[in-house]
């Protein structure tokens, strides 16, 4: 052989002309590709099912995992652990048995990285390039589920499969080869900036006035739940304000109200009726009806997050001054709605500190194994134990198509 070839090794004999040039050309999806460099017969062979592990890692790991490819700066007395997760990380992706979901969240908090395109290519080839349903589209879905519940009046019941919110893609090889599209996002980046602004000032407002009353635990959680229909019905009040008394000066203000999330739930709400033939006029009222329902509260992405706020409400009445900062909602977020249906979460240390603290440690139920920076070696060793359990055909052909040692 001489020159440049798309096949590489390492090279068998061809069935067709024996020689020894029968190469790989492509791999993905569950096929594997050879082509002889020779006679170009080729052949294709069904790869092994796979069923990876998701393993979603907070906005500060993808940081610190890109500055480790890029030798740039790494967390202080964690450098040690920065390169073997990199490592690691890598090993079990390849070795087809982990993949790395990103989010809209972790989009957000990338437009205002100081490299984003950089930093949402690494993301995307290094952690299998899988993406979760949008966090506000999990919340919506399984607000939806309650609804057809309480229309029927059965029991509400909520798939917590992987699949749910991921796909069967996350199961297919990896492509031996990447092609990206280096998207820019940074016009929004003044808009993301401004709006983590306005939370963050709202929270520390809440904050304040925990520390005033000083709030209870316990009551904390009641006035979330209590406050769920009434929101939900504020909101919807001034949807309708805006319709009907749109800004003459905005020709604009009526394709914004109709993208208005609770706009969203209550046009699902009533096609739901609808196929339940409710009349037009009796929907409304049967969906007020659903948004006073007790037991929304029992919704996941509610519950989990109704707890974690209360449980942030405790350490402020506590003294605790810096736990309410402008990562923390993307925070609550991210738990809230995704340690229903991934494998591992790996979070901020004060969120995991806080679900591990009593009652969230014993009420709340969900299926991410909890890692931080309190114990690094626990989240290797969990890394560990994965690539441990590799299939051995899987492990073969991941070795002979990524390269492995």
């Amino acid at each position: 052989m001489s020159g440049f070839s798309w096949e590489r090794g390492p090279f068998i004999q061809c069935p067709k002309c024996g020689q020894t040039t029968m190469g790989i050309l492509s791999a993905r999806g569950q096929l594997l590709t050879k082509r002889c460099t020779n006679c170009r017969a080729k052949m294709q062979i069904p790869l092994p099912e796979l069923d990876k592990k998701a393993i979603y890692l907070d906005q500060f790991m993808f940081s610190m995992i890109y500055n480790v490819k890029n030798e740039g700066n790494l967390p202080k007395g964690h450098e040690t652990f920065a390169k073997e997760v990199y490592a690691q990380l890598r090993r079990c992706v390849l070795l087809q048995q982990v993949f790395l979901p990103h989010s809209d969240i972790h989009h957000d908090e990338t437009t205002v990285f100081h490299s984003p395109i950089d930093l949402r290519g690494f993301y995307e080839v290094f952690g299998g390039d899988v993406a979760l349903m949008d966090s506000r589209d999990v919340e919506f879905s399984q607000n939806i589920k309650f609804a057809e519940a309480f229309f029927d009046a059965a029991e509400p019941t909520i798939s917590f499969q992987l699949d749910e919110i991921a796909g069967s893609r996350r199961n297919e090889w990896l492509p031996d080869i990447h092609v990206g599209v280096q998207a820019d996002y940074s016009q929004f980046a003044d808009q993301i900036r401004t709006f983590r602004s306005e939370v963050h000032g709202a929270l520390k407002h809440l904050a304040d006035s925990w520390l005033e009353t000083k709030a209870t635990f316990d009551g904390v959680l009641e006035s979330e739940f209590s406050a769920i229909g009434p929101t939900k019905m504020q909101a919807f009040a001034k949807w309708f304000e805006e319709v009907l008394n749109p800004d003459p000066s905005d020709p604009l203000a009526l394709l914004e109200s109709s993208g208005r999330p609770i706009y969203r739930e209550y046009s699902a709400l009533c096609r739901s009726l609808e196929e339940r033939g409710v009349d037009e006029d009796q929907q409304l009222i049967e969906i007020i009806k659903f948004w006073q329902w007790e037991r929304l509260r029992e919704t996941p992405y509610q519950r989990i997050s109704s707890y974690l706020f209360a449980a942030i409400a405790r350490r402020v009445v506590m003294g605790e001054k810096r736990i309410v900062d402008r990562g923390l909602m993307n925070d609550v977020r991210t738990i809230s709605t995704y340690a229903p249906y991934v494998d591992a979460l790996f979070i901020d240390k004060r969120c995991a500190a806080l679900l591990q603290e009593e009652p969230l440690g014993f009420e709340l139920e969900y299926k991410a194994r909890i890692f931080s920076l309190r114990d690094p070696d626990e989240f290797l060793e969990y890394l560990r134990e994965i690539e441990g359990q590799t299939p051995d055909e899987v492990r073969e052909y991941a070795t002979m198509i990524y390269g492995l040692d």
